[in-house]
């Protein structure tokens, strides 16, 4: 991996799951309703595991910020974010930028004006086409306030500064994007696995 490029892998949540995982997995993963939910959560957190693990020989330790946006404190220059719908999940990582990936299972939902009235800037709000065409466009926006590390808080508000916003193919009936505060950067796809190594991890604070 090079400075000015964002990696991101997108990984299939009903594929066997490589990695066991921590306490703090399991005891989150157990809180979701349904055993589906569950296996989906661990299978992403694994993959994102196994990716961070083969660019680094630090112990794992993630944290997460005010905000919830999670981070290494042993390895500050490498940035990443995790983002699952459905059968699908984004790991994106980038060095010292931080980034933001998002994806959504292209779904029926009929009140998608309304929640692009209420979540998207008044610049695009009006400008939503159809149910596609919002999912498209939410993505971009939700990678953005992800790497800005505000997530839905921050909804609402043009985006101001030099960006790269990127739409991903993800998979067929999904969308997605990736999203760093800079111009420039370069978006490389892959599939995973595709590498990854196993490393011990720990769950210092994580609540994601």
């Amino acid at each position: 991996m090079n400075p000015g490029e964002i990696h991101v892998w997108r990984v299939p949540l009903d594929d066997e799951q490589l990695l066991e995982p921590t306490a703090g997995e399991a005891a989150r993963a157990a809180r979701f309703a349904t055993p589906e939910l569950q296996r989906r959560y661990l299978r992403s957190h694994a993959a994102l595991r196994a990716i961070l693990g083969g660019m680094t020989d630090a112990r794992l330790d993630f944290a997460v910020t005010e905000m919830g946006k999670p981070f290494l404190p042993t390895v500050p220059h490498l940035k990443f974010n995790l983002s699952h719908s459905h059968e699908m999940a984004l790991v994106g990582v980038a060095l010292e930028v931080e980034i933001g990936v998002d994806v959504e299972w292209i779904r029926p939902m009929p009140e998608y004006q309304s929640l692009a009235q209420r979540f998207f800037p008044p610049s695009q709000a009006a400008e939503v086409a159809n149910q596609p065409d919002f999912f498209r466009r939410w993505t971009r926006i939700e990678a953005a306030l992800k790497a800005r590390g505000v997530g839905i808080y921050a909804a609402g508000t043009e985006l101001a500064g030099e960006w790269t916003i990127e739409e991903l193919d993800a998979a067929p009936g999904y969308a997605a994007a990736a999203a760093a505060p800079c111009e420039g950067m370069r978006v490389v796809l892959h599939d995973f696995p595709d590498g990854g190594r196993e490393q011990e991890a720990g769950d210092q604070g994580a609540n994601w």
